[in-house]
């Protein structure tokens, strides 16, 4: 009996672990670019995304910021304009 509780236990840590490995959370200032066996797969927007585990490698890209460069609205740039000018 115990032989077949252990067995159990160990699927369900298994399952557990698969499942967590699975679950992806991008944050809303990033996207994941998906790889699947080392090829492109696609982008992932934010939120909860799932990928196959042991298969999918995720990599977070910032999209705030390009080359260094920070991404600025319509107003925060006439401000600083403003603020040059001044």
């Amino acid at each position: 009996m115990i032989g077949l509780f252990g067995f159990y236990l160990f699927g369900l840590i298994v399952l557990l672990l698969v499942a967590v490995k699975s679950v992806v959370m991008v944050k809303p200032d990033e996207r994941a670019v998906l790889f699947r066996l080392g090829k492109f797969v696609g982008v992932r927007p934010p939120g909860l995304n799932i990928t196959v585990p042991f298969l999918d490698r995720v990599v977070r890209v910032r999209v705030d910021q390009i080359n260094g460069h920070e991404i600025m609205s319509e107003q925060e740039l006439i401000e600083k304009i403003g603020k040059n000018y001044r």
